[in-house]
């Protein structure tokens, strides 16, 4: 069944995610997969598009063939689910994904998404983070930094990090305050690498980064997190992702709640310093808090 860019649920967008990472792990193509369902050879790229739904015993006949593990056939079979439900749910319902369900989202859609803006109002993206800023942040909570649960979200964001300079990578817009660069993290050499390393990502030509100091006079909301992942420009499948403590809430309808947003991101914009002032602002906070000279261009 075919579905309108501006139906496309989460769910079904990530189940074509899903399906698409399993069958590149079981190192078939999509002719091939077609061919077991006994489909044009199409169906396959327009079912991990979005594109169109996956009945019930086609979807368990992928499963099978791709050899998925019993954890991930319980979690397609779940969004397979939610995809179908989408239609008839509340226009103001948000869908919570519960513990690890929600970051798995997040990667996908990180993924795939073309577009990734984020603000940040107290600290650093999660992908714009160097290892020694994750560190401290943990030692800062009183966990022990070199932990197993450390290292895994070090070598996680370290993976994240790699979408930023890969081939066809997403535009990433970041609209930071400046209470995420001048609260400090770990010590001074922390903080100072941490800052050099934003002015560094903020010169690929994938990314644009802007900082909305305190001296702007504006009564522009800046001090709510979100991100928005926006689809091959298509702003009807806009995704806006808001963590709350533990989870995190997804939303993609109604249009009306996505599109309040999309103007606060838009007013935020406005009152931010351009990409140029933005970075020399950022050198400039790195010499105030580490006391040494950072270059500028």
């Amino acid at each position: 069944m075919s579905t309108s860019s501006a139906a496309i649920t989460m769910q079904q967008r990530q189940l074509g995610n899903e399906l698409r990472k399993l069958r590149d792990a079981a190192g078939l193509t999509q002719e091939e997969a077609a061919q077991h369902l006994g489909k044009a050879h199409n169906k396959i790229s327009r079912v991990e598009n979005g594109k169109v739904s996956i009945a019930k015993v086609e979807l368990e006949a992928l499963l099978s063939l791709y050899q998925a593990s019993e954890k991930d056939k319980v979690w397609c079979r779940e969004l397979a689910k939610g995809a179908r439900r989408h239609r008839g749910r509340p226009r103001d319902e948000a869908a919570l994904y519960l513990g690890p369900k929600w970051f798995r989202a997040f990667r996908d859609f990180e993924q795939s998404a073309t577009q990734v803006m984020m603000v940040a109002s107290e600290v650093t993206p999660g992908i714009l983070q160097t290892e020694d800023y994750i560190r401290a942040m943990f030692a800062g909570r009183g966990n022990d930094p070199n932990g197993k649960a450390v290292e895994d979200t070090v070598r996680i964001r370290q993976e994240r990090r790699a979408i930023l300079t890969r081939e066809s990578a997403p535009h990433f817009s970041f609209v930071l305050s400046e209470s995420t660069l001048r609260r400090q993290i770990g010590d001074p050499t922390v903080m100072r690498e941490q800052l050099a390393y934003l002015a560094e990502v903020a010169l690929l030509p994938n990314v644009t980064l802007q900082v909305i100091p305190f001296s702007t006079r504006s009564y522009v909301d800046v001090g709510y997190d979100f991100v928005i992942f926006r689809f091959d420009q298509d702003t009807s499948t806009d995704i806006v992702y808001i963590e709350i403590y533990g989870d995190a809430i997804y939303i993609d309808k109604p249009p009306e709640a996505v599109r309040r947003y999309t103007d606060l991101l838009s007013q935020l914009y406005g009152i931010a310093l351009g990409p140029v002032e933005s970075r020399n602002f950022v050198l400039e906070v790195a010499d105030q808090l580490a006391g040494s000279n950072v270059g500028k261009d």
